[in-house]
């Protein structure tokens, strides 16, 4: 990569995985406040597409003796904007910073954890997941790869969630830049632990299952890695960048 480059790439993702504390969003959960069931289940579609797995990694297998380390900007835009039911400071997106730690296993296997904060919220997450590549790739042709995912809120007491997932994935490399592209789907589970402020409204747990996809590009600089991802989980879009690195 040129010089000229290098020096707007690194500058920029720095100062979006750094910064984003001051400017995310405030999505605290302190409470249910919702008029109806319906209602609790736009929202609970919200929070499945800004919590579930983000896939941030290319299908391409670490090896035996590889790492994939890193951090993450998250921003999660919400469709039904329905925050206000359980917090004092709602926002219409949500905003994540996730810490990422992969390591590569035998046969093709990589092993992961991730553990995501939402700055000025209570909320948090903690995923892990096993990627198995079909096919590890070479110079002429791609890797595929199966991402099995599971996913938990932490940190808050109004609710639970839960998610857990399945991706094929596709990523193939040329020269430093390694894109990528998956499709799969999320079930996940909202279920309120505390009692509806809302007289006469019970509320119940909401399964859903959406769909997920993602494209993103990893770009090697020698001395570290950036990549730029888009996710989408059910109609919740995300918008990612990540510097780390992948050895």
């Amino acid at each position: 990569m040129h010089s000229s480059t290098r020096s707007i790439v690194i500058p920029t993702s720095l100062l979006l995985l750094f910064s984003l504390n001051a400017f995310a969003g405030k999505n605290n959960i302190d409470y249910l406040n919702f008029s109806s069931q319906s209602q609790f289940k736009d929202f609970s579609s919200d929070l499945s597409g800004a919590l579930g797995y983000k896939t941030l990694r290319p299908a391409e297998p670490l090896g035996l003796t590889g790492f994939d380390i890193g951090i993450s900007a998250n921003v999660s835009q919400l469709k039904h904007k329905q925050m206000g039911a359980v917090s004092n400071n709602a926002s219409s997106s949500m905003d994540g910073v996730t810490l990422h730690l992969a390591k590569g296993m035998p046969l093709g296997l990589d092993i992961g954890v991730d553990y995501t904060t939402f700055p000025n919220s209570n909320l948090s997450t903690w995923s892990t997941n096993l990627n198995w590549a079909i096919l590890e790739g070479s110079t002429v042709s791609p890797a595929l790869g199966i991402n099995g995912h599971y996913t938990q809120s932490n940190g808050i007491s109004a609710l639970d969630y839960k998610s857990y997932g399945l991706d094929f994935g596709v990523s193939k490399g040329l020269a430093n830049l390694t894109p990528y592209a998956s499709v799969g789907m999320i079930q996940s589970e909202v279920n309120p632990r505390e009692n509806n402020r809302v007289s006469g409204v019970t509320l119940k747990k909401v399964n859903s299952t959406l769909a997920k996809l993602a494209v993103g590009v990893n770009i090697n600089l020698a001395f570290m890695d950036v990549l730029v991802a888009y996710n989408q989980i059910g109609d919740v879009p995300t918008y990612s960048i990540k510097a780390g690195y992948r050895f």
